[in-house]
C-alpha cells in the first residue's frame, strides 16, 4: 500500500508539471508574432552641390598696395595680374605703420563674398595658402582716396625680390607685339611681324604690295 501510494503521488506530480509546461509554452490566442526590424542602411543620401562658379576676373576689382620700402614695389604684381583680365585699380602705398613693419611676405586680403577669388589670386601669384586672409578692421591701407576693391594684395618683400610671372592671358586679350591686323576700307590689308610689315592694296582688280623693313639697334 505504501509503495503503491508513492507511485501514484509521483505520477500526479509529473502530470502537474507537464500541464504547466504546456500552458507556459502556448501562445495566447489572437497575439501577432513579433515583427523583424530592418537593419539601418549605411548608404548616405546623395547630396547636391550648391557652390557657385568663381567670378570672371574682369568682375574682380584688385588693389595692389606696396608694403615695402622699395619704390614701385607692387608694379610687377600689377603687370602679372593684368593679362589675366583682372580689374586692377590704381596702386596705393600701405599705411606708414604697416610700412614700418617691413613685411617680409605678401598677404592677399578678401572682402566678404570674395574669399574664393582671393584664394585663386593667391595661388596664381605662386604664394602659399597661408598668405590668404580676411580683410581686418584695422586696414593696412589709407581709409580714403583708395579705389573700390574686392581683393587687396599687400605686397611684401618676397614678391619684390622674386616677382611673379605674368599670368596667362584671358580669352579675347591681345598681345602687345607681333601679330597681324586687317583693315577693310576699299581693300587694304596690313600684316606685321617683328620689324617687317607688308601692305597690300587692291583696287579694281589690281594689287600693289609694299614691303618695309625697319632695323633697330
Amino acid at each position: 500500500m505504501i509503495i503503491g501510494g508513492a507511485v501514484l503521488l509521483g505520477l500526479a506530480v509529473t502530470a502537474s508539471f507537464g500541464n504547466q509546461a504546456t500552458t507556459i509554452g502556448a501562445s495566447p490566442s489572437g497575439t501577432e508574432p513579433p515583427r523583424s526590424i530592418p537593419a539601418p542602411s549605411s548608404t548616405l543620401p546623395a547630396t547636391t552641390s550648391t557652390s557657385s562658379p568663381l567670378r570672371d576676373p574682369k568682375d574682380v576689382k584688385v588693389v595692389v598696395a606696396n608694403a615695402t620700402s622699395t619704390s614701385g614695389g607692387g608694379k610687377k604684381v600689377i603687370d602679372a595680374l593684368k593679362p589675366a583680365c583682372y580689374t586692377v585699380q590704381l596702386p596705393v602705398d600701405a599705411t606708414a605703420k604697416v610700412k614700418a613693419e617691413k613685411r617680409a611676405t605678401t598677404t592677399v586680403y578678401s572682402t566678404p563674398g570674395y574669399e574664393r577669388e582671393a584664394a585663386q589670386i593667391t595661388t596664381r601669384l605662386g604664394l602659399q595658402t597661408t598668405a590668404n586672409a580676411a580683410l581686418p578692421p584695422d586696414l593696412p591701407i589709407p581709409k580714403t582716396g583708395v579705389p573700390a576693391y574686392n581683393v587687396l594684395v599687400l605686397v611684401g618683400q618676397d614678391l619684390v625680390d622674386t616677382p611673379p610671372q605674368p599670368l596667362p592671358p584671358c580669352e579675347g586679350s591681345t598681345g602687345s607685339t607681333g601679330g597681324s591686323s586687317t583693315t577693310r576700307r576699299g581693300a587694304t590689308t596690313t600684316k606685321a611681324s617683328g620689324s617687317k610689315s607688308t601692305t597690300t592694296t587692291r583696287r579694281a582688280g589690281t594689287s600693289t604690295t609694299k614691303k618695309t623693313t625697319t632695323s633697330t639697334t
